[in-house]
Order: C-alpha cells, then sequence, then structure tokens
C-alpha cells in the first residue's frame, strides 16, 4: 500500500488513488467512450472477445495483464484506414504518423511518450515493430500500407523481455491472414476524391488436407492534395530577378502536385501441416510505392535570420527571403526543387520498394513442450526529396537513397511446468546493412566553409556516404506461474548486446570508423488477480533499452558526439472488466515512467572551425560585445556561424492514465472510444528559460476517439450500419525551446479533432457489401507535423498538412 500511495501521488498530484478511480468511472458512464482494441462485431448484444499472442501463447485479450489495444481487420476496414499511421488515432496515448517530407517514408511512433521521430539509421526504434514475428530494425520503411492483416497488437509500455532492444515505449506487432485451406476469398474496389482507386483481394487456396496456400495483393492510387505553383507565374510583380519558367496558361500557373502516390503490393502464403504437432509455413512480401513529395508547405519565415540574405555572392534580388513565399493556405507550395544559380535539380518523386521473405516452424514436441523457428530476410529501398525553403530560390534542397538489408533469426522453446508455470525461453539473432547516400544544398553555409569566395555554388553542402553494419543478440526467458487459482506472477528477463559499425562519410566530417556498443539486461515483473470471471486487476514494473548512437549531422568535426543509450522503467497498475452480462468492457491503466536516460536532440549555432581537430579554432572569433559579433551556443563570441547539432541524454519522468471502453446498451448499437493522458517532467526542460512547452516533442498531452455505430436488419436480412467515428488530441510539438521571438509556436501543431463517416450495407448472406464514406467531414484544417529549422539558424518553418475532406464509395464481395 505504501508503494501505491506514492505512485499515485506521484501520478496525479492532490489526488487520492481513490479519487481518480471514481473519476474514472464517473466518466465512462457519462461519456462512455470506448477501447478500439474491442471487437465491435457483436452476438447477442455481447462484447466480443479478441485473441492475442503478445505473451507468445494464446489468451484472451481481457485475461492479458498488459496494456494492448488490437485492431482487427473489421475495424481497420470500418474505420477507413489505409497506412499504418492511421492506427494512431484509436490508440491512447499513441502518437503514430508520418514523418516530414525529408525523413521519407518514416512513421514517427511515440506510445507513452517515448518513440523515435529520425530515419536515419543512427537512431533504433524507440517502438519496436514486428510483421509476423519478423523484427523492423529502423523507423525508416515503417510507414506501410495495412494489408491483409488478421489484427495488429499495440502494446503500451516498455516490452523489452519479450520484443528487445526497441521496445522501450512499446511495441508494434502486425498479423497477417494465414491460410486455412478453405477455398475462400474477398476483393474490395473504393474509388473516391483526388482520382482514387483502390483494390485489394486475397484468395485461400486448399491444395491438399496438409497444404494450404493464401494470396493477398493490393493496389491503391491517389492524386496529390496539395498544388505547386509557379510563383514567378503567380505574382511576376514580386518576381524581379528570379528566374522565370514557361508555364501552359491553361494551368493557371499550376506545375503539379504533392501527396500522390502509386501503390501495389503483393504477398504470397505457404502453410504444411503433416499433422497436429507440426506447421511450417513461409511467407514471401513484395510492396512498391511510387510517389510525389509529401504535400508540405512553408509556415512562418524570420527574415531576421542570418540565413535570408538578399544580394551578395548568390546574386538573388532584394529584398531575399522573406514573406513573399508564405503561401494563402497549407494546400499551396512554391516548391521548385532547383537552385536558380547553380543549376541543381532534384526531380520531386519519391520511391520506396521492399521485398521480404519469412520462414516459420512450429512444433509440438510433447504435450508440455513446444518450439518455434522463425528466420526472416529484408531488403528495403527507399528515396526521398525535400525543397524545405518551399520557394524558387534554395536555402535547403535535399535527396537522398536509402537501402537496407537484414536476417533476423529466433528460436524459442515453451511450455507448462508442474502445471502450474507457463514459460518461454528463446534466443534471437539480428545481422543487418543499411546505407544513406544523401545530398543536401545549402548554399548559404557551403560559402561560408568554402571562406572568402564562393568558388564553386554546384557543390552540395553535403554529400554523404554511411554506411552501418549493426548486429544484435539477445537471450531472453518469460514465466506466468499460477501461484493459487485466481493470482499469477509474470516475470521476464533479456540480455542484450548491440553493435553498429559506421564508416560516417558526410563530406563535411569523414570518420574511417564509428563503434557503437551496448549491453543491457531487461526485466519484467507483474502480479495480476482474477477477482471474478469478468475483472482481472493487475500490477507490474518493466524495463526498456535503445542502443546507443552518435551523431548523424555534424557540421563540423566539433560536433561528433557519442550518445549513451536510453534506459526506462515503467509502473503500471490496471483493471479489465465486463460488465453487465458482457454488454459493457472497461479496461483502465495508470502508469509511471522513470526514463533514467534518454536521447535528446539541442540545437543551436556554433563559430565556424577552421582547424582540423582539438584543440577548436574558429573562424572571426571575436571578444563579447564586438559589433556584428554573435555569442554561439557554447559561448563563443565571433562573427561567423554555422547550425549546431547535438545530442546529450537527459532523464526525465512521464505518467498518465487510459481508458478504453465499449459498450453496447441495446442490441446493433455499440459506442466505443479511448482517452489517454500524459504529464510530462524534465530537469533540463524546467530549468531551461528558453522553454515554452513543457511537453515531450512529438507527443500530445492528451489523445481520444469516439466511435459510434448502428447495425439494423432489414425485412431482406440484408444489414445497414451508419457509423461515425472522432478523433481528437491536443497540440504536438516538434521543438520545445524558444527559436525565434516572432513565431514562438512555430513548432507546434494546433489541437484538432477529426469525423469521419460511413454508411454500410451487407447482403443477407454476408457475400456482397457496399458503403459510402467521408473522412475528415468538417474538413478540418489541420498540422500532421512541423519542422522548425529556425532551431538550426535558418529563417523558416514548415508544416505538413493533413488531408482535407473526401468521400470515397467501397464495393465488396466474398466468395
Amino acid at each position: 500500500m505504501a508503494f501505491e500511495s506514492s505512485f499515485m501521488k506521484r501520478l496525479v498530484p492532490n489526488c487520492s488513488f481513490k479519487a481518480l478511480s471514481l473519476g474514472v468511472a464517473a466518466w465512462a458512464a457519462l461519456a462512455a467512450p470506448a477501447g478500439a482494441q474491442q471487437q465491435e462485431a457483436q452476438q447477442g448484444g455481447q462484447v466480443g472477445e479478441i485473441v492475442v499472442t503478445a505473451q507468445f501463447r494464446t489468451q484472451r485479450l481481457q485475461e492479458t495483464p498488459i496494456a494492448i489495444t488490437a485492431i482487427t481487420s473489421d475495424q481497420i476496414e470500418q474505420r477507413a484506414f489505409g497506412a499504418s499511421s492511421d492506427l494512431g488515432y484509436a490508440v491512447p496515448n499513441a502518437s503514430l504518423r508520418p514523418a516530414q517530407g525529408a525523413f521519407g517514408n518514416t512513421m514517427t511512433a511515440y506510445i507513452r511518450g517515448i518513440g523515435q521521430n529520425d530515419f536515419d539509421f543512427a537512431f533504433e526504434p524507440g517502438v519496436a515493430i514486428y510483421v509476423d514475428d519478423m523484427y523492423h530494425p529502423f523507423t525508416l520503411g515503417s510507414q506501410t500500407q495495412l494489408m491483409d492483416v488478421e489484427r495488429v497488437e499495440v502494446l503500451r509500455g516498455p516490452q523489452g523481455t519479450l520484443f528487445g532492444r526497441g521496445a522501450i515505449g512499446g511495441a508494434i506487432r502486425y498479423i497477417s491472414k494465414q491460410p486455412q485451406g478453405d477455398d475462400t476469398g474477398s476483393i474490395n474496389v473504393t474509388v473516391g476524391d483526388y482520382d482514387r482507386v483502390d483494390v485489394r483481394a486475397s484468395y485461400d487456396i486448399g491444395i491438399s488436407d496438409t497444404l494450404a496456400a493464401r494470396i493477398s495483393g493490393a493496389a491503391a492510387t491517389r492524386a496529390g492534395y496539395q498544388d505547386v505553383i509557379d510563383f514567378t507565374c503567380a505574382f511576376p510583380s514580386l518576381s524581379t530577378g528570379l528566374p522565370a519558367f514557361p508555364v501552359n496558361r491553361a494551368t493557371g500557373c499550376k506545375t503539379g502536385t504533392q501527396g500522390g502516390s502509386d501503390f501495389y503490393g503483393a504477398r504470397g502464403m505457404l502453410r504444411w501441416q503433416p499433422d497436429a504437432s507440426l506447421s511450417m509455413s513461409f511467407t514471401a512480401d513484395y510492396q512498391r510505392e511510387d510517389g510525389e513529395p509529401k504535400a508540405d508547405t512553408l509556415v512562418n519565415v524570420d527574415p531576421g535570420s542570418g540565413f535570408a540574405f538578399s544580394g551578395g555572392p548568390f546574386g538573388y534580388p532584394n529584398p531575399g527571403y522573406d514573406a513573399r513565399f508564405l503561401p494563402p493556405n497549407p494546400f499551396v507550395t512554391y516548391a521548385t526543387y532547383s537552385d536558380p544559380r547553380s543549376g541543381l535539380s532534384f526531380e520531386p518523386k519519391t520511391e520506396f520498394e521492399s521485398w521480404s521473405a519469412t520462414a516459420r516452424s512450429d512444433w509440438e514436441i510433447s504435450s508440455n513442450l513446444n518450439a518455434a523457428l522463425i528466420l526472416a530476410y529484408a531488403d528495403i529501398t527507399s528515396s526521398l526529396v525535400s525543397d524545405a525553403d518551399a520557394s524558387p530560390v534554395n536555402l535547403n534542397l535535399t535527396a537522398g537513397v536509402q537501402t537496407i538489408n537484414y536476417y533476423t533469426a529466433e528460436l524459442r522453446f515453451s511450455g507448462r511446468l508442474f502445471d502450474r508455470t507457463d514459460w518461454t525461453v528463446g534466443g534471437f539473432y539480428y545481422d543487418g546493412e543499411s546505407v544513406n547516400d544523401q545530398i543536401v544544398s545549402i548554399p548559404f553555409l557551403s560559402f561560408l566553409l568554402d571562406g572568402v569566395a564562393f568558388t564553386n555554388p554546384s557543390r552540395p553542402f553535403v554529400n554523404a556516404h554511411n554506411v552501418h553494419e549493426n548486429q544484435n543478440k539477445s537471450v531472453f526467458v518469460h514465466t506466468v506461474t499460477d501461484l493459487t487459482e485466481q493470482l499469477s506472477l509474470t516475470a521476464g528477463l533479456r540480455y542484450s548486446e548491440d553493435e553498429k559499425l559506421v564508416q560516417f562519410d558526410n563530406t563535411r566530417v569523414r570518420n574511417p570508423s564509428v563503434a557503437v556498443q551496448s549491453e543491457h539486461t531487461d526485466w519484467r515483473v507483474g502480479l495480476d488477480y482474477q477477482l471474478t470471471p469478468d475483472l482481472l486487476v493487475y500490477g507490474s514494473a518493466a524495463t526498456g533499452y535503445r542502443p546507443g548512437s552518435y551523431n548523424p549531422r555534424p557540421f563540423q568535426w566539433t560536433q561528433v558526439v557519442a550518445v549513451d543509450p536510453e534506459e526506462s522503467t515503467a509502473y503500471e497498475l490496471g483493471v479489465k472488466a465486463d460488465w453487465f452480462d458482457h454488454r459493457l468492457r472497461t479496461n483502465l491503466a495508470a502508469f509511471f515512467t522513470d526514463w533514467k536516460t534518454r536521447i535528446q536532440e539541442r540545437s543551436g549555432v556554433e563559430c565556424v572551425v577552421i582547424s582540423s581537430g582539438p584543440p577548436a579554432v574558429y573562424l572571426d572569433q571575436r571578444p563579447p560585445g564586438t559589433p556584428g559579433a554573435v555569442t554561439d551556443s557554447l559561448g563563443n563570441t565571433c562573427l561567423t556561424t554555422v547550425s549546431r547539432t547535438n545530442y546529450t541524454n537527459a532523464p526525465g519522468e512521464i505518467q498518465g492514465f487510459e481508458a478504453e471502453i465499449t459498450w453496447e446498451p441495446v442490441t446493433g448499437l455499440v459506442i466505443s472510444g479511448a482517452y489517454g493522458y500524459t504529464s510530462w517532467e524534465s530537469p533540463d526542460i524546467q530549468g531551461d528559460p528558453t522553454v515554452i512547452k513543457d511537453l515531450p516533442r512529438y507527443v500530445p498531452e492528451q489523445n481520444w476517439a469516439v466511435s459510434v455505430s448502428y447495425t439494423a436488419e432489414m425485412s431482406s436480412g440484408a444489414t445497414l450500419t451508419p457509423r461515425v467515428d472522432v478523433y481528437g488530441q491536443t497540440e504536438i510539438c516538434s521543438q520545445t525551446v524558444r527559436t525565434t521571438s516572432l513565431f514562438p509556436d512555430s513548432s507546434c501543431t494546433a489541437p484538432y479533432e477529426l469525423v469521419n463517416a460511413r454508411l454500410q450495407w451487407e447482403s443477407p448472406e454476408e457475400t456482397w457489401s457496399a458503403a459510402v464514406g467521408v473522412t475528415n467531414l468538417a474538413d478540418e484544417e489541420y498540422f500532421l507535423n512541423k519542422f522548425d529549422l529556425t532551431a538550426f539558424g535558418q529563417p523558416y518553418s514548415e508544416g505538413q498538412p493533413g488531408r482535407p475532406r473526401e468521400w470515397y464509395v467501397t464495393l465488396g464481395r466474398k466468395f
């Protein structure tokens, strides 16, 4: 009780645990929101059950003492989710969203305040991602289409004992539909706004009594929703000195769009089961997406920045880079992906291609001993392009190609001991190579670092070729012991060794190699008590770990720093309950996380170094008070500065609670939703006078989801189901420090709510279905993220607008 009292006082200041419980219960009774993890296809007025394998054994969701959101394939379709980041709308205390344009095909994934936003291979994810138990080791490539999945399990809180080094914030598990050999299939066709056409199909084949196959595929195309406007065509009076390009008068100065894509993918699965004790499967998966650059717009311009040049060696006209280039709305950009002075130009096109193969064997050696072997290989290539300044001049152009090749192997043994303990023992091995080839053109910095003359304007600031070799070895054990018929003890342990060898060369800083080595032991312990068959209470403590790293973007050798690993310890109390003959389900959890060390990015400016090694000798160094001199982030005073990147370790504390509730008051009417609250404390934030937000980066303080649907049976036996979904969140900031006096909130997206609506008809035999729906019904104008480059001394911040209101029609056939 002493631990509980102390824990809850830290969790909710000035509130007792009883008050918190009563408040949550009252909120549940009045608002009746619901858990996205619950099965919304009900029978007989009861909330349906979902089976999960989060602890490597089959369990009812309500009997698993972990905060889990399990989203089924039906829910994915009904909620109109198409991409992996869409899942975050329905998960409390999860922030899943596409990363900003310069980070390519990346999903920024945070759970309970912990995650990772950067695509660079220097950083591992903070949320572990598994596809059919195949580990995905980087954030790059994690923004994917949802294709033929049975369910998605989102585990909140550190899952280091079972899911390893990248699960410090949580884990996301995609589970595909498995071959059954029942000769069934389905096809769905969707058309909608922006020339949208989606086709998804699957077929399950029984080849023999012991051999089954499943083939699935998807193709999706959608035009861009942001217009690219030629600035000199649209505003000739403001374009003196800027290069003009011929534009067809019929286009109205529009040269293209951003945000469009063409996707296609296929998956083949083969499953052989000669008898009840042995099952072997093989899966091959291929995906490709060819797209335009992400929708990206200029949000703010600070003409007082040192980068806001005019005239000089660049030859740009006065007044240079200023507010002329701010668009009238987020769905317009003036990006050209070219530098008019040097002639450097990038094609506005992105590509993503991946293929993978997985082989799995499950063997029931005896009634109390099972073995599972999982072998996987993946090959991924991704290209990105970004015109960050979104203007006809070039302040920042980026283009790159990233390649990933890796394989994993996992061997697990499990069983039941003394008819009391379920146990799992295993080993995991990962080995891979990843290469980042990237060009970054920032002419102002190239000029400064070349000296007094701009001798080679076509030379990019960075032309990187960084090669990473990565390896992980780990062993783990996990047990669940029935102390009594109602009381169970969970215990787990995992030991990990990580090694990263890097051949680093960004043309500004060249090191022959960088070695980052880490080792860590994670543990979990928990108790759960089944008060009644429908009421489970549990408490747990668990650790998480993310390997050490280094600064991947040094502007000069003084910024090459290693970063220690991240470690956290999290405490959780939870209640899972079904009420009123399973018509009401309430899953509540409260947590406190001691983030002992976290990798924290610190930006700023630094005097230009002219020495090749220590001690640092700065260009144009001056005594304090010299007219025109600038004091940099290290306290040096000089006339010439460069952006400074740096990564440090800092502690933090996260606390919060979440609720998921499903209620079917009458047969056919389902009210469901989720709510998450995250509170944050950190000495480096609370003690920094430049801080404007007491929030962790990329994490909202609150998020919520409410859904209402009613299935009515027609006289013909067909059903008609109207549905409304509301998703909301508070603001999210990419920077928490004040970077410009003009626009103190240029790093933060405003709070928003999205409303989706859908009406679905299904035939009596459930063979035909048709649906019409609208996403973002209120046509809410919002940003998925903002990227504030004023933190690096550049004069602007950019933002990725979310999609506007769109309608769609879906026709489905099952056979």
